[in-house]
């Protein structure tokens, strides 16, 4: 994603990376035949390309992506929360689960944990780690340049909403979709292929459906209006009982399949 702090990551990628690779080696010149796919961070931002530049790929294939909507940010709604370590009762929020059998689970790391965690590490928000990394794609520089604007007390949790709704929202993919629904109907439709475990370990599942619920509110309105929906092979799943390990591994074996048809319908086969 294009960044104030990190810069101009997926303009530089589609506009110059791209062209260069296709100028030096033997690629197919054809946005049909360019294919996205990744894994968690890697789910978020497949996706986040295929929504920003629908026109330059074939589709993405993406698993257990990163908050796809803000008001489920892993457990915590960011424009309504008062605190990223605790809930409206006062309890530690969960970062890291692990299932204990069909019902039950353990929290192996609080949110607080894992922020001090990244204190620890580099107490100005330079660590590199998760929360970390999200302050520097969706942050601007705060105090120092090479530093981002933090959006929570990494002391006590307080959610800064300044900052959440004027900088982080941009990255809201919801938000974005509910925004741009007219363009980017047809592409969920047909390109957008995305699986998230019912029982992801860092409570994934949770923004993905609602994702899956605003998209089916806004195909329910259009019918409404009139407007027929797209047919596509496009999908948004929640798998039964996967984590965000397991979902992985099904994932990878679902889409390699799945790629390899879409490009044989292209006329890609060979």
């Amino acid at each position: 994603a294009d960044s104030q702090l990190n810069g101009p990551r997926a303009s530089a990628l589609v506009k110059e990376f791209i062209p260069l690779l296709e100028e030096r080696f033997r690629l197919i010149r054809d946005p049909a035949a360019r294919l996205l796919t990744g894994h968690s961070s890697g789910g978020w931002s497949t996706l986040w390309l295929q929504l920003t530049y629908p026109n330059d790929f074939g589709g993405c294939w993406s698993s257990s992506p990163d908050p796809v909507d803000f008001t489920a940010f892993q457990k915590s709604n960011l424009y309504q929360d008062e605190s990223m370590f605790t809930d409206a009762q006062g309890k530690a929020q969960g970062s890291y689960r692990m299932p204990l059998g069909d019902v039950d689970e353990k929290i192996l790391m609080s949110v607080q944990q894992e922020v001090g965690m990244e204190r620890a590490l580099d107490p100005d928000g330079g660590s590199g780690e998760q929360w970390d990394s999200w302050s520097a794609c969706f942050s601007p520089p705060g105090i120092r340049q090479d530093l981002p604007l933090r959006a929570f007390d990494p002391l006590t949790g307080k959610i800064n909403h300044n900052v959440i709704e004027k900088y982080w929202s941009r990255y809201d993919i919801a938000r974005l979709v509910a925004k741009n629904w007219k363009e980017l109907a047809p592409v969920f439709a047909t390109k957008v292929h995305l699986l998230v475990g019912a029982r992801d370990s860092f409570y994934l599942e949770r923004a993905v459906a609602n994702l899956q619920k605003k998209i089916a509110a806004l195909q329910e309105a259009d019918l409404r209006a009139g407007i027929a929906p797209l047919k596509g092979d496009g999908f948004i799943e929640v798998l039964p009982g996967a984590t965000h390990d397991t979902a992985a591994v099904i994932a990878r074996g679902r889409f390699a399949l799945s790629m390899r048809e879409y490009l044989k319908k292209q006329g890609f086969s060979e």
